[in-house]
């Protein structure tokens, strides 16, 4: 109600704006709205930049992980390690999953809202978590029950140890905008520990090594890669020297040389075949530790692995895998399922988020199965049929209670 115009009460265009928040608006104030941002750079990183750069992130006073986040710029360039943290993201983000009530009924309509772009770019920071640490995800809106216009603050501008977005990344860890507060809070995922620092911090050290030792593997190569050419000449005569060095200078494959029968022209080979391996065993060591590092093992990315210990490395890897996966179900059912069910996108109460463990057995293991079932069990002919594609009829069992005579020959079929 309106009276001298002034607002008594609740106004239309309040409950409008209230009912509005989940359908299709736009948060008024976004978080990463704050922050001026810039490039990280690309300078030339070693071991002791990463030293200094994790000492000033770990800082209880002013933490700053700037430089420690353009180390790792660098370091994710490396072809192994990128190969290393793409299984990880694909082996995860390729997982089904479903929301269930408390009774483990699946609801298969909020289930679907789940199977949009931005739960994939989720999954897809969670898992890049593991390696940068905290990461917070800046929510734009929500239009036909899906969140838009969702992007990555910035690492480098946020303060996970204070709760502090900065404008500047160089400027003071306090000097910012506190993101755990409203109204911002409604419109952001918080991933990882506030301390976290990610597994890249352990793996930088290695990749800095590994690439300062083939910068001196390329350098051992142009020295010893190919002969060395010593032309003998009179060098007192400038002809005769200055063509000694136009020739040598020359020499290239299928080269020549006419020389005068003063002149002697040699070819220095290194006596030993074998120094590369120096540097070769150096980089796999350095692979196989980042292996170690990240997948926990190292049978499902190097060549050389035996049939029994490669399941053993397998095992490891999916172990790896259930882990993150458990780590993913547990932050969703704590922060973003409310979320959403308090901006009206999820209407169920009580839904759960849950990862399909159901592994698909092989067929000749199921009907190895079947078969053992058949010697003391009544399994249905449609059944059967359905499962291997095979058309039998029902029988009743022999006398021996063993197989269905209808399906005797079923396992030299499908063999």
């Amino acid at each position: 109600m309106k009276l001298f115009g002034i607002n008594f009460g609740t106004t239309t265009e309040q409950i409008n704006e209230v009912e509005n928040v989940s359908k299709n608006v736009l948060p008024r104030t976004k978080v990463i709205n704050k922050i001026v941002e810039r490039e990280l750079s690309r300078s030339a990183q070693n071991v002791k930049k990463w030293r200094n750069a994790t000492i000033t992130a770990e800082s209880k006073l002013n933490p700053n992980r700037l430089s420690l986040l353009e180390i790792y710029k660098d370091v994710v360039l490396d072809a192994h390690l990128s190969s290393l943290m793409e299984t990880i993201k694909l082996k995860v983000t390729a997982g089904d999953f479903y929301l269930c009530d408390n009774k483990g009924e699946h609801n298969d309509e909020m289930s679907a809202l789940l199977n949009r772009s931005w739960f994939t770019f989720y999954l897809e920071k969670f898992v890049e978590s593991t390696f940068y640490g905290h990461s917070l995800i800046q929510l734009g809106g929500i239009k036909e029950n899906e969140f838009i216009d969702f992007e990555l603050v910035p690492r480098e501008h946020v303060v996970p140890e204070f709760g502090i977005v900065k404008t500047n990344p160089w400027s003071y860890a306090t000097d910012g905008t506190g993101f755990r507060d409203t109204p911002f809070n409604d419109w952001l995922i918080e991933i990882g520990d506030k301390t976290d620092l990610g597994l890249l911090l352990k793996a930088s050290p290695l990749v800095l090594w590994k690439k300062g030792i083939f910068g001196s593997w390329s350098q051992f190569s142009e020295l010893f890669g190919m002969p060395m050419r010593v032309g003998k000449t009179d060098i007192l005569n400038p002809e005769n020297k200055k063509n000694m060095e136009n020739m040598l200078s020359g020499m290239s494959s299928a080269s020549y040389a006419v020389l005068n029968t003063d002149d002697v022209l040699e070819l220095v080979e290194r006596s030993q075949s074998d120094s590369y391996q120096v540097f070769d065993a150096f980089i796999n060591r350095l692979n196989s530790e980042m292996s170690k590092l990240i997948l926990g093992q190292t049978g499902t990315t190097d060549e050389k692995s035996f049939v029994g210990s490669a399941e053993i490395h397998n095992d490891i890897l999916t172990t790896y895998i259930t882990a993150i996966k458990s780590k993913i179900e547990n932050h969703l059912n704590k922060n973003v399922i409310p979320l959403m069910y308090r901006h009206g996108m999820i209407t169920a109460p009580g839904l759960r988020f849950k990862w399909d463990n159901d592994e698909s057995v092989d067929l000749a293991k199921k009907f190895e199965f079947t078969k053992e079932l058949l010697k003391s069990y009544t399994i249905p002919a449609e059944w059967i049929n359905e499962t291997f594609n095979i058309p039998v009829e029902d029988m009743a069992l022999t006398e021996s209670n063993s197989v269905i005579p209808g399906v005797k020959n079923l396992y030299d079929g499908i063999k």
